[in-house]
């Protein structure tokens, strides 16, 4: 036989295997593809895992922390911004929410955005939510008059509490006193007329969390330009605190939380690291595996 003949009867099945190589290997992709959307997908929709870098909730949840939070519960989102996840490289996309189980009520522990920084995502209590009233006596915290309850971690890390006759120029609303005597304040809900008179300060902080711009000219408000005597907020809002008092950065000093940027419900840690201590998982972080958020 020839050298091109047996050129000829070799050639067909190195050829043939590549071919089957290439077709396995574009079929893993494709069910690698798939893998990958899908849990994105739920990611977006449904449950979604947290790291806890903060100490605001301790000790109902503890720095290090792995959560699993349940973004069903209050309506699940289609994602809002797309790009590099763990990065700030990307930008905000329409979304839209689907019909939710239940509102968020008052003592869920909820997992949000930070109002004024959307890319930091918080987690807290809900203490009042849209239309109650809140205020703080000597760290006992009222909602609509009446005494919230003490949750099963709660603590005060400062012996005593701040004077009452002190006003912490940090506060949200300035002048309302300080984070152990805060004055009365209520929630907005959708559909409040607030007074550019008497609620100044809750006006301007909720239209521009609505998405306007405001400003004052003089003695006037405007918004989005235009002069006005008041203002109807267009969505619900809910104030939040850590278990934590004394250590937790809240809605007593940086104001209320928007329903748009509520994500879920914090359901359980499924996994905690001691950041602080070597080895980093220690028997009684193994212990807090499991473990339910109330």
């Amino acid at each position: 036989m020839s050298k091109a003949s047996k050129q000829q009867v070799k050639a067909p099945y190195p050829s043939s295997a590549r071919s089957e190589g290439s077709t396995k290997l574009l079929h893993e992709l494709r069910s690698l593809g798939i893998i990958v959307l899908i849990a994105l997908a739920l990611r977006a929709t449904v449950v979604e895992a947290y790291i806890v870098p903060t100490g605001s909730m301790e000790k109902t949840i503890l720095v290090g922390d792995f959560l699993i939070g349940n973004k069903f519960i209050y309506g699940m989102r289609t994602p809002d911004w797309l790009g590099i996840p763990y990065t700030r490289l990307g930008f905000d996309i329409p979304w839209l929410r689907f019909p939710r189980f239940r509102k968020p009520v008052s003592g869920d522990v909820v997992i949000f955005k930070y109002p004024h920084n959307p890319l930091d995502k918080y987690v807290k209590r809900l203490v009042a939510g849209p239309g109650q009233s809140v205020e703080i006596h000597d760290r006992e915290i009222l909602v609509d008059e009446k005494l919230f309850y003490h949750p099963e971690h709660l603590q005060f890390l400062e012996r005593s509490p701040q004077p009452e006759d002190w006003l912490d120029p940090n506060i949200f609303p300035r002048g309302n006193g300080n984070k152990d005597h805060y004055g009365l304040i209520r929630v907005p809900s959708e559909g409040d007329t607030l007074s550019a008179f008497h609620d100044r300060a809750t006006l301007w902080y909720v239209a521009i969390m609505d998405g306007h711009q405001v400003r004052l000219e003089g003695d006037k408000l405007l918004i989005d330009g235009q002069p006005v005597t008041y203002y109807i907020a267009e969505q619900d809002y809910y104030f939040m605190m850590g278990d934590n008092r004394d250590q937790s950065f809240d809605s007593r000093f940086w104001g209320f939380v928007p329903h748009e940027y509520i994500l879920g419900e914090a359901l359980f840690v499924y996994f905690s690291l001691d950041l602080k201590r070597f080895p980093f998982l220690t028997w009684n972080r193994v212990k807090r595996i499991g473990t339910v958020i109330h």
